[in-house]
């Protein structure tokens, strides 16, 4: 009598705690636990609810089998199941156990639960995590731990060059077709050479490979692909697309995808072919143990932020060529490039003294030499109001001076109404606009041209590959002829041979830039002479 007693307790406390239902042998419910009535949000059951019909219709039918075999061979069954109530979706681990009477004929189940809806939940989140919807490629997550995993040495991040002007120009379902059809012919031409690909964002790719691969053999690889993939054009609907990448390459034990990023920077901001930028982790950090605000802060008190000048040249005798300020910071006997300093700065109050001691430089050489300059402003400028009165406080004092203001095409977006608001000043007072880097986003060619740039600037991956890639060289001809019509003069930047000076001539481009046509000097009267 005492162990009826105790068992009745056991059998009453186990009952009202746990997710339990007992079932008929049919499989229709005899009784739920009050834990089981409030997960399947019931209030009233009839003696006829089946089971079955709180089970996820996309596994009604596999659980309700494998039970049945289960009791069919007298075992009891464990494994997981998603119910379905009327409110919510949960999952839960299942215990089944079939109950037989003594003639060992099945008298009923018993159906003990375990909630992991929040596991599973998380395990979905976890997994969407790790691959991307787009191209199905592992992501970060997955390069993070198999970086640890293979104790990688070496890593590369890939750049899509002018991405956006297929995403811009044919619309955002076109460049997510771009993408997978780009990454399952990488994934294809990487895995022979035991290299992992993992998308980080947008366009941006990353490269690892699956064992401790030396990185002289990794850069082979990279060199390999890059080469492959010059040959390569992906057909996307009914367009041809060749696509052209910048790749940067990080060596270490550390640190890895900061090294890779630091050198695509250096990929991206300097054409340069076929090429893979490498930064080792030895290098990278002797550059940047250099505390770069005290020195930019002792550069301006001493006024060692200097302007060197690029020639632009004018292709007819109709129009004058004219300079382009570039900025470098003097230290002890080097001229240090903007790249190591500039984006330090603009992090700083310093950002605006240093646009302000360009501006004023520039100003200078234009009178003294009567040539026009163009300065290049950053959005940070446009949107700094101390900055805006110093340049329109510059063109009322210095009208002798003419100043052309570059303002790239990207940035320029940003927020529009104040670059045309900003621009408009400045035309009232004297002043020129230019627009720099275009092509980068085709997509707001309308939107650029209602600014009425006096220079339109073609990005430089464009001119490089004028001669090699028929994209480029539609989209060359396409600008060429809008701006025939608008009257727009353009610029071409990176002229570095004759073959591409002569094609640009030909097609009666107006302007030159770039080292065939001079290279920066701290002087103007040595450019003029």
């Amino acid at each position: 009598m005492r162990d009826q007693f105790l068992l009745k307790q056991y059998i009453n406390t186990l009952e009202s705690t746990a997710l339990c239902a007992r079932l008929s042998p049919s499989g229709h419910i005899r009784w739920l636990s009050d834990s089981m009535h409030k997960l399947l949000d019931i209030h009233y059951l009839k003696q006829t609810t089946a089971f079955r019909d709180f089970l996820h219709p996309d596994n009604r039918q596999h659980v309700t089998e494998v039970i049945s075999y289960a009791i069919e061979s007298g075992n009891s069954w464990n494994g997981t199941v998603c119910l379905e109530s009327n409110t919510r979706t949960n999952w839960c681990r299942c215990m089944t156990i079939p109950l037989y009477d003594e003639a060992g004929t099945l008298n009923e189940l018993v159906l003990l639960f375990q909630d992991i809806s929040r596991e599973v939940h998380l395990d979905e989140l976890l997994q969407e995590a790790r691959y991307d919807r787009v191209t199905g490629l592992p992501t970060r997550v997955d390069l993070l731990n198999d970086l640890k995993r293979v104790k990688a040495q070496c890593l590369a991040v890939l750049d899509i060059r002018k991405f956006r002007s297929y995403a811009d120009f044919y619309g955002l379902d076109f460049g997510d077709e771009l993408l997978r059809k780009f990454s399952l012919w990488a994934q294809k031409q990487l895995k022979p050479n035991h290299i992992n690909i993992y998308r980080l964002y947008s366009d941006k790719f990353a490269l690892i490979p699956d064992f401790r691969m030396i990185p002289t053999l990794f850069e082979s690889h990279l060199l390999h692909f890059y080469e492959a993939l010059s040959d390569l054009k992906l057909q996307v609907r009914d367009v041809e697309a060749n696509l052209d990448v910048a790749i940067g390459m990080g060596v270490g034990d550390s640190k890895h995808l900061q090294l890779a990023e630091s050198a695509l920077s250096k990929a991206k901001a300097i054409y340069s072919g076929h090429k893979i930028e490498v930064v080792r982790e030895r290098e990278f950090l002797k550059e940047n143990r250099v505390n770069w605000i005290p020195k930019i802060q002792s550069a301006i008190t001493d006024h060692r932020f200097v302007n060197y000048y690029q020639p632009i040249k004018s292709t007819s005798n109709e129009r004058p060529s004219y300079y382009e300020a570039l900025v470098r910071m003097r230290d002890n006997n080097s001229d240090l490039p903007p790249g190591m300093f500039l984006d330090k700065a603009k992090t700083t109050r310093y950002y605006c003294e240093i646009t302000r001691s360009v501006i004023e430089q520039a100003v200078l050489a234009s009178e003294e030499f009567g040539v026009a300059i163009s300065v290049n402003l950053s959005i940070e400028d446009i949107l700094n109001d101390k900055t805006v009165n110093f340049i329109q406080y510059v063109l009322m004092e210095h009208k002798k001076a003419q100043l052309i203001f570059e303002i790239t095409e990207t940035e320029s977006t940003e927020d529009f109404e104040k670059v045309q608001t900003f621009a408009q000043e400045v035309r009232q007072l004297g002043g020129q606009i230019a627009i720099d880097d275009f092509g980068v986003g085709y997509s707001n060619f309308s939107r650029l041209i209602s600014l009425r740039p006096d220079y339109l600037k073609i990005d430089g991956s464009i001119v490089q590959n004028v001669l090699y890639d028929e994209t480029s060289a539609s989209i060359l001809n396409g600008m060429i002829s809008i701006c025939k019509e608008l009257n727009i003069p353009i610029v071409a930047e990176f002229v570095e041979n004759e073959e591409v000076n002569s094609y640009l001539c030909s097609q009666n481009i107006e302007y030159l830039q770039g080292y065939y046509i001079g290279k920066p000097s701290p002087e103007v009267n040595r450019l003029l002479n």
